[in-house]
């Protein structure tokens, strides 16, 4: 059962939206030139000063990216002695899914097809990601029964929890070009079941 969200976080919830909303509209309608960072925060109604306590520069604010966050849910859902490429994949998609926020697919899409270059910015996000999932799955790892068999193996368990990561990845960046249009939660699960079946197909012919 989810816990109630307290005032302070509905109206961090709240101010981060107001800003992304401002900072977005203003990219689209008037171009990403004419965004600033005074204006956009006049317009949510917080100081300069409260707009880099949520964003890092208005990059961040018009496509709507925040830093990747792992909840307990996340971790609950995920099982190290489980199917890997399936259990790691899920993970990341959650967690990229969390360095979205509540932006407007739409929006990004347009943003990113009128300013291709923001693209860049994204992918740092997606980096982050990366990373964080890996400390994840090196230690959940680290800890298990499955690597306890294994550890006369020549390779380090964070080397096989990268390369696990970056397989996983290769599956993700086909889910965002997929659903680039539409990355509802819904859509974006079912691209990367999809695109974990045809993987799986692939890697049997390489391997």
């Amino acid at each position: 059962m989810s816990q109630p969200i307290s005032l302070r976080e509905r109206k961090r919830a709240e101010t981060w939206s107001a800003l992304h909303a401002a900072a977005s509209q203003t990219a689209l309608e008037k171009g990403l030139e004419h965004v600033g960072v005074e204006a956009v925060a006049a317009a949510a109604g917080v100081s300069t000063r409260t707009f880099f306590n949520y964003f890092q520069c208005k990059e961040d604010a018009v496509l709507g990216l925040q830093e990747p966050s792992v909840d307990d849910s996340m971790l609950a859902s995920f099982n190290v002695e489980g199917d890997l490429l399936e259990q790691v994949s899920h993970l990341m998609l959650s967690v990229l899914q969390s360095i979205q926020g509540g932006a407007s697919g739409e929006n990004r899409h347009a943003i990113l097809h009128k300013y291709p270059h923001l693209a860049h910015r994204r992918f740092q996000y997606v980096v982050k990601v990366e990373q964080l999932v890996t400390g994840i799955v090196t230690e959940q790892l680290a800890s298990s029964q499955r690597w306890a068999s294994r550890r006369d193996e020549p390779y380090s368990v964070e080397d096989v929890a990268k390369t696990i990561v970056m397989v996983a990845g290769a599956g993700l960046r086909n889910v965002m070009q997929k659903t680039i249009s539409r990355p509802t939660r819904e859509s974006q699960f079912d691209a990367l079941d999809e695109g974990l079946a045809l993987m799986r197909s692939v890697l049997k012919e390489l391997l």
